[in-house]
C-alpha cells in the first residue's frame, strides 16, 4: 500500500503545533482540533475549526494580501525589537492549515485546494503550507502545477534557520516531486527526486517503498 506523504507530514505538523498552553487549564477549539485530526477524526476537527476561520474572515483575514499572526509577529520582533507573541486563539493560518488536512482526509480535496490556496497567499514563504497546497493540486489532477509548487517549497524549505526543519521539509517537497513524477510516468526522475530525499532524511521508509514501486511499475 502506497501511503501518501501528506499523511505523515500531517503528523510532524501536528507535533511541532503541540506545544502545551501554559496556565491555561482548558485546551482551546485549535489545540483541540489539531489532536481530533491527528486521532483519525477529520470531521470533527473541521467543525472545531471552521468557527475560527470564519471569525477571521470578518476582519484579520478578510483581506486577500493579510499576513498570518505569526508572520506579522516576526516583522514586529524584526522592527520593534519587542517580545511579541500569538494566541493559540487568533493563529487563522493555522486554523486554515488543519481544516486543508482535514478535508483531504475526508477525501475532499477541490475544497481543500480553496482553502489551501487561500492561505499560501496570506504566507508565500512558508514551505510547509505550500507543500500541502501541492499535495492537494496533485491530487486533483495538476500534476505539472503539483511537480512546479514542490520545487518551490523545496527552495524556501532551505532558507528556515532551524536546520531539522530545513531537513525535514526539504525531503517531503523533494519526494513529493517524486510522487509527481511517478504519476507522470517519468520513471528516472521519479527514482531520482527519491534517491536525493536520502540526503535529508536517509532513513525515509516512505522513499524506499517508493523506490521499490518504481522498479515494479516502470518498464524494463
Amino acid at each position: 500500500m502506497r501511503v501518501s506523504d501528506s499523511f505523515f507530514a500531517a503528523i510532524a505538523a501536528l507535533a511541532l503545533f503541540s506545544s502545551p498552553a501554559r496556565g491555561q487549564p482548558k485546551q482551546s477549539d485549535l489545540e483541540l482540533a489539531r489532536e481530533l485530526l491527528k486521532a483519525g477524526k477529520a470531521d470533527q476537527s473541521l467543525a472545531l475549526v471552521d468557527p475560527i476561520i470564519a471569525q477571521a474572515m470578518l476582519k484579520d483575514a478578510k483581506d486577500p494580501t493579510a499576513i498570518c499572526p505569526s508572520v506579522a509577529v516576526a516583522v514586529l520582533q524584526s522592527v520593534m525589537k519587542g517580545n511579541y507573541s500569538v494566541s493559540v486563539e487568533n493563529d487563522w493560518c493555522d486554523a486554515m492549515l488543519v481544516k486543508g488536512y482535514a478535508l483531504n482526509e475526508l477525501k475532499r480535496p477541490k475544497e481543500a485546494e480553496q482553502v489551501l490556496e487561500t492561505l499560501v497567499g496570506h504566507d508565500r514563504n512558508n514551505a510547509q503550507y505550500l507543500i500541502e497546497y501541492a499535495y492537494t493540486i496533485r491530487v486533483n489532477g495538476q500534476l505539472e502545477r503539483s511537480l512546479d509548487l514542490y520545487k518551490q517549497a523545496e527552495k524556501l524549505a532551505s532558507k528556515l534557520q532551524d536546520r531539522e526543519s530545513a531537513a525535514h521539509w526539504r525531503a517531503v517537497a523533494i519526494r513529493g516531486q517524486g510522487y509527481a513524477y511517478t504519476e507522470l510516468q517519468r520513471w528516472d526522475d521519479a527514482a531520482k527526486a527519491y534517491q536525493r530525499s536520502f540526503k535529508y532524511e536517509p532513513n525515509s521508509d516512505l522513499a524506499r517503498n517508493e523506490l521499490r514501486y518504481i522498479e515494479q511499475h516502470r518498464p524494463h
